[in-house]
Formats: C-alpha cells, sequence, structure tokens
C-alpha cells in the first residue's frame, strides 16, 4: 500500500540528507585527523632536530596534549626503539617515522663530528589516534547532524503537505461532483506543476458534461425514432386482429409492418455504427485501400435503392488514391450519401467523383434535388430538413452525422451545399 507522499518525500529527503552528513562527516573526520598526523610528525621533526643542536633551547609539546615530547639519542641497547629501524636509519641516512605501541617515534640521523661516526636522535609522543584526533569532533557532529535531521524532517514534512494542498483541496472539490451536467469545476490556483495536472481534469469534465448533454439528447431522440415505428406496427397489428380480412388485406398489413421492421433495422445499424465511432473502432483496423475500391464499394451497396428511385449513377474519377482508413466504416459514409441522394432527388442523375485536394482524397456526390437550406442542421442527429421530418418516412436524420463523424475520425470532414445549377453536392474528405 502506498502511504502518504509527504511522509514518503520527507523520508527521502532525509535519507539523503543523513548520507551527504555522513559523507561530509567522514571527509571532515579523515582530513582533520591526517593534518594532525602531519603536524605531530612535524613538531616530532623539529624536536629531534632541537635536541641534536643544544644550542636551539625550546620545549615541544604535543598540540591538545599535556604529554611533552620526549627526544633522547638512541643508543644500541636502548629497548624503546626497534633495533632494525635504527640499522635503517643509520645505513640510509634518512629520517624515519615509526609507531611503536602508543607512541609516535621520529628517528634522525645526525653525524657525529667529534668522533666521526652517525648518531640517532629519536623524539617521541603519544600517537594520534582517532579518539583523541576527531573525537570531540565526532561527537559535536553526531549530535549537529541528529538536530539537523530531526528539523528537516519536519520542516520537509510541513512544506511537501504545503505543496500538496491544492490537490487535497481539488479532492474535496470532486467529492461534491455528484453527477455529470452539473458545471463543477476545480479551482485551478495551484503551482505550475498541480496546475497543468487540474486544468487537464476540468478539461476532461468539461469533454463528460458536453457528451453527457449530448448523450441524453441522442438517448431521448433515439428512444423516440425506436417508438414510432413499434407503435406503427403495434396500431396497424392490433386492427388486423379486431376481424377477419381478406388475403389481400392481411398482405398489406405484412408489407407496412415488414417497412417498419426494415426502418427499426435500418436505426440499429445508424446506432449500431455510431456506437462502434465512439468506441474508437475508426481507429482500429485500418487497412490500405485505393479510393475508387472504395467508391466501388458504396456503389455495389446501394445499387438497389438507386435502381428503386430511378436514378441513373456514373462514377467519374479524376484522382486514385491509396488511403490507409477503416474501410467498411468509410464505405458505409459514402453509401450514405448515395442514399441521401436517391431519396432527395428520385429519377434523377446522380454523379460520384473521386478527386484529390488539399492533402486528402475528396468523395463528391452530386444530384438534382431541391438543395439545402440549413446544411449544418442536417448533421445533427436526427435532424431533417424544413418539413422533411413530416414527409419523409424512410429517412432516420443519421446517414450525415455518422458519415461526417467517420470522415473526422480520418482526419476529414463532411460538408453539404447547393449546386448553383440546382441540386446538392455532398463531400466527403479523408487524409491520405
Amino acid at each position: 500500500m502506498i502511504g502518504s507522499v509527504a511522509h514518503r518525500v520527507a523520508l527521502r529527503g532525509v535519507g539523503i540528507l543523513v548520507m551527504s552528513l555522513a559523507a561530509v562527516g567522514v571527509g571532515t573526520g579523515t582530513v582533520l585527523h591526517v593534518q594532525r598526523v602531519r603536524a605531530l610528525d612535524q613538531a616530532l621533526l623539529a624536536a629531534a632536530h632541537g635536541h641534536a643542536h643544544p644550542q636551539v633551547d625550546s620545549d615541544w609539546e604535543v598540540e591538545h596534549s599535556e604529554a611533552p615530547f620526549d627526544t633522547w639519542i638512541v643508543r644500541r641497547d636502548t629497548p624503546r626503539v626497534p633495533k632494525d629501524a635504527v640499522v635503517a636509519v643509520v645505513r640510509r641516512e634518512v629520517q624515519l617515522t615509526i609507531d611503536v605501541g602508543d607512541e609516535r617515534i621520529v628517528l634522525l640521523p645526525v653525524e657525529d663530528d667529534e668522533n666521526d661516526r652517525h648518531l640517532v636522535v629519536a623524539a617521541a609522543a603519544p600517537r594520534m589516534t582517532l579518539a583523541r584526533t576527531i573525537g570531540p569532533f565526532t561527537i559535536a557532529y553526531l549530535v549537529l547532524s541528529i538536530v539537523v535531521t530531526g528539523l528537516a524532517s519536519f520542516v520537509l514534512t510541513w512544506t511537501v503537505r504545503g505543496a500538496f494542498a491544492p490537490v487535497r483541496r481539488a479532492r474535496e472539490e470532486a467529492e461534491q461532483v455528484l453527477g455529470l451536467g452539473q458545471g463543477v469545476r476545480l479551482t485551478e490556483d495551484a503551482p505550475q506543476e498541480v496546475q497543468a495536472l487540474l486544468v487537464a481534469i476540468n478539461g476532461l469534465l468539461e469533454r463528460l458534461d458536453v457528451a453527457w448533454a449530448a448523450q441524453g439528447r441522442f438517448t431521448a431522440e433515439a428512444a423516440h425514432e425506436l417508438r414510432t415505428p413499434v407503435a406503427a406496427m403495434l396500431g396497424e397489428l392490433d386492427v388486423a386482429l379486431r376481424r377477419e380480412h381478406t388475403a389481400e388485406e392481411y398482405r398489406g398489413v405484412l408489407e407496412s409492418s415488414r417497412s417498419e421492421v426494415l426502418r427499426l433495422a435500418r436505426i440499429v445499424e445508424a446506432l449500431t455504427a455510431l456506437a462502434r465511432l465512439d468506441s474508437g473502432e475508426a481507429e482500429r483496423g485500418r487497412e490500405l485501400v485505393r479510393a475508387r475500391e472504395l467508391a466501388f464499394m458504396a456503389l455495389n451497396s446501394e445499387r438497389p435503392a438507386l435502381d428503386a428511385a430511378g436514378c441513373s449513377v456514373s462514377l467519374e474519377v479524376e484522382a486514385d488514391s491509396e488511403l490507409e482508413v477503416n474501410a467498411p466504416l468509410v464505405g458505409l459514409a459514402l453509401a450514405n450519401l448515395l442514399r441521401n441522394a436517391a431519396r432527395h432527388a428520385p429519377g434523377g442523375p446522380v454523379v460520384l467523383r473521386v478527386r484529390r485536394g488539399g492533402g486528402h482524397a475528396v468523395f463528391e456526390v452530386d444530384d438534382t434535388g431541391p438543395g439545402v437550406v440549413e446544411p449544418e442542421v442536417m448533421f445533427d442527429r436526427f435532424a431533417r430538413a424544413g418539413s422533411a421530418r413530416a414527409r419523409d418516412h424512410e429517412g432516420l436524420g443519421l446517414g450525415l452525422p455518422l458519415a461526417r463523424e467517420v470522415a473526422r475520425r480520418h482526419g476529414g470532414d463532411c460538408t453539404l451545399e447547393s449546386r448553383p445549377a440546382g441540386g446538392t453536392r455532398a463531400t466527403l474528405s479523408i487524409e491520405g
């Protein structure tokens, strides 16, 4: 289980501080010890020189120690100094520093002018152990480190908790959000790092509110659209069951019910396609397809409806691009545009044109219908222009919204416009 962030940050900060203090303490103690040992060696050497030259009257004392220097001329039978060390000094004629027991001894070779031989002068003092050189420093440094570590732990915890205060406030505000559509947003007054998170959360809440409002409207309209054919079928079936009818009358009821069932099937198909788009299916299952193949796919799908409407269809390919798309969804979007042309311009010619424009593959569907007055309104789900809602029982008001959603998921768009020569032009563009 992950604990408090403030506590974890404080622990890690204190850990880093402890390691830093330990490194500084070890380094400082090492430097102090080395300096004290060197100072002792220099003092011993000076004492040995003083003993070798009696005319220099000086008293030598180890720093921070009450024990004075002890200097003497080494004899062969002196047990205080190892014989091998004395021999080495005489042979090499160089000074030598050794540790014997608890003493630090400097051996200095000197010439005896009267007897024409070498003498060895020794100077000794208590050896500089770690306890003597850095003992007081270690105790003081340890106490100071404990105090500093405690203060640092408190300050770090207080500082981190203060830095996370905006997050705590945002959590409290988020707990007050009982549902979508309330327009509640988090306060964005926070440090830069936390503010970026709060801005992103507010953006998410905004998108969720918009999606919730659209979903609510969509659900209400979908329920209405589904209720209409169901009510019509139930009414016709109830009438048919009240008394006996001729075979022709029963056939008429069945044909009417069949048309309503087909309408329900188209609504379910459109709603399913929209749900697939909302779930991100347009971004999955993409493949390389030629634009001409997509046009043929849509024409073959809508050929029966176009023939039933008496529409002649021509395909014009000005530029055949290779596109990476979800072919079934793009084919469905093009089929919806052709279906609209057959519904609103029966008996007239329909042209499906494939070209390039602005880095996109462009599909244009031209018809000779009445045109459109409010093209953007037609892209609202379940919307049908003007009085079409009252007289057009075939249209669902989902084809154009579906086509636009497919196009936008593929980096393009879908638009409607009235042609100067009459009729409507539906344009679907795909990036690629």
